[in-house]
């Protein structure tokens, strides 16, 4: 489905859960994106296909799209245009960011501050999300383009959406018009199922492999082999690159998240078998499965209630969120330190043998930060041994290939969105220059981080007191 083909009808009661992020007075974006002519000029183009950098770059954008790129003085500025100087400075596609839950209003210019400005929501109730589609489409909303799952199959979503199997689930939600399908749990022969749905209608089915310790899903392999396009979650892939299951205490028990965590997944590193994790990344390379590893999801184990508190991020974060499950010990972070170097090594090795490395970060959740935390992900990608320029890629033209959206969005390229960040230091010299945010364009528009984030505080107060606060910036 191409962005903004949906029905019409808008259910009033997500009319007004929305309007307080709607559009009205936005600092610093061009006045009428459908007709401006927008000029960067003598920038360098970091674009976003692998290509070398280009210095001296002019961007032509008329109205949403780019229309001219060229060396500058090649091409023809249009006297109305709204130029932006950017000698200096560095270009590259806005960011994508493809595993979020979105489920609340104040987040909304968050992502877009932090120059994400596409996100693909990972497991939302069907018609709220849906909803928020449109509202984001249409340009009622401000914030970033959004694809969405709707609801993961599970055996307790298929109870609770009033069908009798995950076939039935997955039909309903193509029905509904969902860009992919995620799953959570289910047996090899029910993932077969839904996959036949999915690629009947063009789409992905992703999501979890595990927790296998609890018979929830069938692990990596398994899945794989009965059609998972993407695995979502380093620990996924953990679990089947051990040589032996995990030694838990005898009080274990895997419903308790707590227990799965710390005694579990946290643990994963003892037992790791090389040839094992090689034998998963042959065949996730060969099937064309897709992996996204959530790093900055993982990494949050590891550090401590203090380290978590100290960011400054969290002035604009709602009280209460996110959950830090930073009630781990010393002990207990000691031991994800070593799961994370596993995972990371895991990454590496994926992506110098061919798969495709895609970035999300599963935000809000846990101690991952809306769009701040994407940035966390490539500085982790960068850590583990990916070079700057593929970690853009995983959050750009790589995320826009597993939405299916290679030819509109993911790179700087002619014809394609106006989406794209402009940047005060080259990331190619050092990955933590992505949040060096000078200007975010987003479909045309020219937003600048330092408004938006003035604006969140405007209208949400400090820590998100005002989540439904309908007051205009």
């Amino acid at each position: 489905m191409k962005i903004g083909d949906m029905g019409k009808s808008i259910p009033l009661f997500y009319l007004f859960l929305f309007a307080a992020a709607s559009v009205s007075s936005v600092g610093g974006q061009t006045p009428n994106p459908s007709t401006a002519v927008l000029v960067i000029e003598g920038g360098t183009l970091i674009d976003g296909t692998g290509r070398p950098p280009a210095t001296g770059t002019t961007i032509l954008i008329e109205g949403n799209r780019i229309r001219e790129i060229g060396k500058q003085g090649e091409i023809t500025t249009p006297g109305n245009a709204h130029i932006i100087q950017a000698s200096g400075k560095f270009i590259i596609p806005g960011l994508i960011d493809a595993h979020v839950h979105y489920r609340c209003p104040w987040i909304h210019r968050l992502y877009l501050a932090n120059g994400v400005t596409t996100v693909r929501d990972m497991g939302s109730q069907v018609e709220r999300v849906l909803t928020l589609r449109q509202e984001l489409a249409v340009g009622n909303i401000l914030g970033p383009r959004m694809f969405v799952s709707g609801i993961a199959i599970n055996p307790g979503s298929v109870k609770a959406m009033g069908v009798s199997t995950p076939r039935e689930l997955a039909q309903k939600l193509v029905e509904a018009g969902v860009d992919g399908i995620k799953v959570t749990g289910y047996t090899p022969a029910e993932l077969e199922e839904v996959v036949e749905v999915a690629h009947a209608h063009g789409l992905l089915v992703y999501g979890h492999t595990g927790p296998q310790v609890d018979g929830r899903a069938p692990g990596a392999f398994l899945s794989i082999e009965a059609g998972l396009d993407g695995i979502e979650h380093g620990y996924g892939v953990l679990e089947d690159s051990m040589g032996e299951a995990v030694e838990v205490p005898s009080d274990f028990d895997p419903a308790i998240r707590d227990h799965l965590f710390r005694y579990w997944y946290g643990r994963m590193h003892r037992n790791f078998d090389s040839d094992k994790a090689e034998a998963l990344i042959q065949s996730m390379v060969q099937r064309n499965v897709y992996f996204a590893p959530t790093l900055v999801n993982i990494a949050r184990h590891e550090r401590t209630p203090e380290d978590l508190a100290a960011n400054p991020a969290l002035r604009y974060i709602l009280e209460g969120e996110p959950n830090t499950l930073a009630s781990f010990g010393e002990e207990e972070r000691r031991e994800w330190v070593n799961t994370l170097l596993r995972m990371k090594e895991f990454t590496r090795r994926f992506e110098l043998s061919g798969g495709l490395l895609i970035a999300g970060t599963d935000s809000p959740n846990g101690a991952t930060l809306p769009g701040w935390s994407l940035h966390q992900e490539l500085e982790l990608f960068v850590q583990a041994g990916i070079t700057p320029m593929k970690a853009i890629q995983a959050a750009t033209l790589n995320n826009a290939r597993i939405l299916h959206q290679d030819k509109e969005l993911g790179s700087v390229e002619t014809g394609k969105y106006a989406d794209l960040v402009i940047l005060d230091a080259n990331p190619l010299e050092d990955i933590r220059h992505t949040r060096n945010i000078h200007r975010v364009i987003k479909n045309g528009r020219v937003l600048d981080p330092v408004v938006l984030l003035e604006q969140n505080i405007r209208q949400f107060g400090e820590r998100g007191e005002r989540q439904s606060d309908r007051t205009r910036p």
